[in-house]
């Protein structure tokens, strides 16, 4: 589900039919805040869990079928300790790099979503300026958000040196 359709969806069953959560702003003190930035999460989570659930799950089916898992399920190796040690260590680099791109994209979404949630943020920001053509500012947040990205994309390309040691940081491929 898109983040605009998710919005929709949950103001209109959680806000108009529920009344269980608030409809607009930010709240004011530490658990009204929470209180009303739930929706907006999810809003925004919803579509991204489905895509990294999906990578996680044939991941893990695929290295289910590998032969060193075969190989330890046949020695008699505990469920857990194959889990851990064969199949999550080396699902996790397919993971990292579609939670990576997925949490970059939530920079660019939330402008959406901030402002169906009349939270006032850079996503609503960022709107507001294009709509009164304020280019520098446009320009300023999509160089943030840019940025975002690209340190994003970093600190994934440097946890795959963490997860996978056969992966060095600095060479080439060969």
């Amino acid at each position: 589900i898109p983040a605009f359709v998710a919005t929709t969806l949950l103001l209109s069953v959680f806000v108009l039919k529920l009344d269980w959560f608030p409809s607009f702003g930010a709240g004011d003190g530490f658990l009204d805040t929470l209180w009303h930035l739930t929706l907006p999460a999810v809003a925004l989570s919803i579509a991204s869990l489905a895509v990294v659930a999906r990578v996680t799950r044939s991941a893990v089916r695929e290295e289910l079928e590998r032969e060193h898992v075969q190989t330890a399920i046949s020695r008699g190796l505990s469920p857990s300790l194959i889990l851990r040690k064969h199949v999550l260590r080396n699902a996790a680099i397919p993971i990292a790099t579609v939670s990576g791109v997925t949490v970059a994209s939530l920079l660019a979404l939330s402008a959406v979503v901030e402002k169906a949630f009349a939270v006032n943020g850079l996503g609503a920001y960022l709107v507001s300026a294009a709509t009164t053509n304020d280019l520098a500012v446009v320009q300023g947040i999509s160089l943030l958000v840019v940025a975002g990205f690209t340190v994003i994309n970093a600190l994934v390309d440097v946890l795959y040196a963490l997860l996978d040691p056969r992966i060095a940081l600095g060479t080439r491929a060969q």
